[in-house]
């Protein structure tokens, strides 16, 4: 068994699924033990490319926008109905999510969403054990309640800041990071933006050369803009490496 710390981008698209990028969805993998993170529409696709989906030992969503939780339903019935029987996930989300995805799921027996998805109600500040990784929980800028994990392991650390405009909250959760994945949905061309909602390419060069990381991944691209552009932005402002996260793209620390 491998005791490599591994990130699987399973969906690197903002807002809405394009010809080849599904939405929000990482995967996290070390030693044997698989942490979702977020599972965005078109996401379960990709990740049965990548593994059965009775595989994932937790879920853990950022925050209640379509893009980030919308395949917890595929997820879901992927469970329920599994050939083996009723399997089970424990996710961990903003309290009040389990409510909020039960409401598309009103025809089905009660407790059948509780059954197959254990959800666990998760805050910012937060430090959740799971298997050989320890996950730090930060608040994102974002209009909803939404949070920015960071992922701590023997051979290094993953942040991610979910969605969110610039923050220090963001900065802190990806200092000295290995590897940051950052919300970079626009360019600042675009101006004048939303504040609190997303970043540019060169907000997130920023926030990633603030906070010392390694390697910046830019996702969450609009799927109108360029990620090779936005990518651009970034570097311009950040010395370390920075790379476009494309659907089923691995990195190993």
């Amino acid at each position: 068994m491998s005791h490599d710390l591994r990130l699987v981008v399973l969906g690197s698209a903002g807002t809405h699924i394009t010809s080849d990028r599904a939405c929000s969805s990482y995967l996290v993998e070390a030693g044997g033990y698989r942490l979702l993170m977020d599972c965005g529409n078109g996401s379960l696709l990709r990740l049965q490319q990548r593994c059965a989906v009775t595989d994932v030992d937790a879920v853990l969503l950022t925050h209640m926008h379509v893009d980030h939780f919308a395949d917890v339903y595929s997820l879901y019935y992927a469970l329920r109905f599994h050939p083996d029987g009723n399997r089970s996930v424990p996710v961990y989300a903003p309290a009040g999510a389990d409510e909020f995805i039960a409401q598309l799921l009103s025809s089905d027996p009660t407790g059948a969403l509780s059954d197959t998805c254990h959800f666990h109600a998760a805050r910012a500040g937060d430090t959740l054990e799971l298997g050989p990784l320890r996950v730090r929980l930060f608040s994102a800028a974002h209009p909803v309640e939404t949070l920015a994990p960071r992922v701590e392991h023997s051979r290094g650390v993953i942040a991610y800041s979910a969605d969110s405009g610039p923050s220090a909250q963001i900065v802190a959760c990806a200092r000295d990071a290995d590897l940051f994945l950052c919300d970079s949905s626009w360019l600042e061309r675009q101006r004048p933006l939303p504040p609190d909602l997303h970043m540019t390419g060169l907000d997130a060069g920023r926030t990633a050369a603030r906070a010392g990381v390694g390697h910046l991944l830019v996702t969450h691209v609009y799927p109108t803009n360029d990620p090779l552009a936005v990518a651009g932005e970034a570097a311009s402002v950040f010395g370390g490496d920075v790379s476009v996260a494309t659907d089923l793209a691995e990195y190993l620390l």
